[in-house]
């Protein structure tokens, strides 16, 4: 099968795993169900989730919400790959030619990779972080 198609496929199963394990966040809420440490819940906000008794209805009208939204999310995303779509946070001096994500060749698989997106997006995180607050200045 096409890595492209893969990749879109295995996307979709990401999508809804995420968006299922909002299910569990909402019907046990704990500081532990974040990963990262700049989106922990509060202790107020704790409680607040804690108060709500979701049915099975509202949790599943939940989850598609947040499905359609990664969906919507990732599709932007691709639109900047894409380049059908400018940067909107950072300022460039040309034309956004967007980028490209390839397989990689034999030889590129057997050198030292310069940095993984996975790893790189939570790093990117300040960086974005920093640009919206400098137009805040």
């Amino acid at each position: 099968m096409d890595p492209r198609k893969i990749f879109l496929i295995e996307l979709h199963e990401i999508i809804k795993n995420s968006s299922e394990e909002i299910r569990n966040h909402l019907v046990s809420p704990s500081e532990d169900n974040i990963v990262w440490d700049e989106f922990k819940l509060s202790e107020e906000e704790l409680a607040a989730l804690k108060k709500y008794k979701f049915d099975d209805v509202a949790l599943s009208a939940i989850e598609k919400t947040v499905r359609d939204t990664i969906l919507v999310a990732f599709h932007e995303a691709f639109s900047l790959l894409d380049a059908v779509r400018d940067p909107e946070v950072v300022e460039l001096d040309d034309t956004w030619l967007g980028l490209t994500l390839r397989e990689p060749s034999e030889e590129e698989e057997e050198e030292e990779n310069e940095g993984f997106l996975h790893d790189e997006v939570y790093d990117a995180y300040w960086d974005w972080s920093e640009q919206r607050n400098k137009d805040e200045d």
